[in-house]
């Protein structure tokens, strides 16, 4: 597969993993305010800390959701920071198992392999081969041999 083919399929699963999340936190989010809705029609008084709670595990979750959907724009848009959201997407992502980890592998793979650093690291690939003429010795006639030195004379 050509590296824009990884790319493109890169940017399809980090979007779909940052939609996976993002549904799983709100089908979560919808749980907690039936059971808080639940609890106070039951005549109960809902303690604060459940609420608090709710609001900084949907905190906590959008925040490890947002590097994904954003490395997924990136490199479906080919941004140059694609590399470097699409490494910070990787490390949260990995934290999940299976498919975080799964999609953190594939990632990492990608960017840190030849196929990704040719397609985001162009100025290492933009320079001309060059002239090696360089590699052979100054001053040496063509065809000579090398003949090491003989060895220094034993003063003992």
């Amino acid at each position: 597969m050509k590296a824009t083919s990884h790319n493109k399929i890169l940017g399809i699963l980090h979007l779909a993993y940052g939609g996976l999340s993002a549904l799983l936190m709100i089908g979560a989010s919808v749980l907690m305010i039936g059971v808080i809705a639940i609890n106070s029609n039951s005549g109960k008084t809902n303690p604060i800390g459940i609420l608090a709670l709710m609001i900084f595990v949907v905190a906590l979750s959008l925040l490890l959701i947002t590097p994904s959907f954003l490395a997924g724009y990136a490199f479906l848009k080919r941004k140059p920071w694609a590399k470097t959201m699409g490494i910070i997407a990787a490390m949260v992502a990995g934290l999940s198992f299976p498919l975080g980890t799964a999609l953190c592998v594939y990632t990492l793979w990608f960017l840190f392999g030849e196929t990704g650093r040719f397609l985001y690291h162009k100025a290492a690939y933009a320079l001309p081969a060059g002239d090696t003429s360089w590699t052979r010795a100054v001053g040496r006639e063509p065809g000579r041999e090398y003949v090491p030195p003989s060895a220094p004379p034993d003063w003992r």
